[in-house]
């Protein structure tokens, strides 16, 4: 592993990055930090065994609190972000995907609100959805407070992964993230989390979401992957506290439609005896599928 610079002083903030060949969009992230208003923070940027150029644009900026940890091989998303959080200096840690941006003021707004109140585990903000030219696609506004929070995490997670901070001990009491999941271990951090203290979301765009056909979120590779990761996690999510009736509705509707998609990409992987237990258990949802294949489409199904 190679560390670009060593810290010195302990910061305040640890910036998460993981990267593999985002030389295309890393120096603009990366910037978008340099460019903070609150100063006192260190970028721990995992490099996944890149091919690319990325790390070479990133140590050509220069900055002293970069740290660059070299992997010696791709390990995955999942234990590349434990290697960051293992190596993470900082009170508090924030994570930005090597595509996305950070408004200036993003850290200065999340460390105050963590500062205030020693109850928040965890805080968020919303979110732009913007694509390769830098061009708005969306905005997306969520609940912001505890409570409506937990209960929106039972049917549809309310935190994009990089307008997220959290308290990097938490996190570690956890034990990280878990690496069975390969797509939503940010959803089992939550999950976890919520269990420890509250969360909040800044009602303020301070992250910009890169959606690109090359996205991670997009890769064909991992629908199954996702599939299984929500299933099994939209079902633990029963378990919040503070639920309504109708969030736990909301929860099942969730579960039975991830239930078929899973069974559906099990199918397709050659996996009968799992896609027929699938199909049996969540048989109830079926209904539901057909209102969602004829509301969306088959093609936003499969994208899910």
């Amino acid at each position: 592993m190679e560390t670009l610079v060593a810290a010195t002083d302990k910061p305040k903030i640890s910036v998460l990055m993981t990267c593999y060949n985002a030389g295309l969009t890393i120096e603009a992230s990366v910037r978008s930090i340099i460019a903070q208003t609150f100063t006192n923070w260190e970028l721990v940027l995992v490099d996944n065994c890149s091919t690319d150029n990325s790390m070479a644009i990133v140590k050509q900026i220069g900055d002293t609190r970069i740290r660059i940890i070299s992997l010696d091989h791709n390990h995955g998303r999942t234990p590349a972000l434990n290697f960051g959080l293992n190596n993470a200096h900082g009170e508090y840690l924030a994570i930005l995907d090597a595509d996305d941006l950070s408004t200036p003021d993003r850290l200065q707004l999340q460390v105050d609100c963590l500062d205030k109140n020693s109850k928040l585990v965890l805080v968020a903000s919303w979110y732009r959805n913007i694509n390769s030219a830098d061009e708005l696609i969306n905005e997306v506004k969520t609940p912001t407070q505890h409570l409506d929070l937990v209960r929106a995490l039972a049917s549809n997670c309310p935190f994009m992964n990089s307008a997220v901070m959290f308290r990097t001990d938490s996190a570690r009491k956890l034990g990280g993230y878990n690496e069975k999941y390969q797509y939503s271990q940010d959803l089992d951090l939550w999950l976890g989390l919520a269990t420890l203290g509250e969360f909040a979301i800044l009602p303020r765009y301070l992250t910009s979401i890169r959606l690109t056909a090359t996205s991670l979120t997009n890769a064909p590779h991992f629908g199954l992957a996702r599939t299984h990761d929500a299933y099994i996690l939209y079902r633990r999510a029963q378990g919040l506290e503070g639920l309504r009736v109708i969030d736990r509705l909301k929860g099942m509707r969730t579960i039975g439609l991830y239930g078929l998609l899973y069974a559906w990409r099990s199918l397709c992987a050659g996996n009968i005896v799992r896609a027929v237990g699938l199909t049996i258990t969540n048989l109830w949802a079926i209904p539901l599928a057909i209102i969602e294949l004829l509301r969306k489409g088959f093609n936003s199904i499969k994208s899910v």
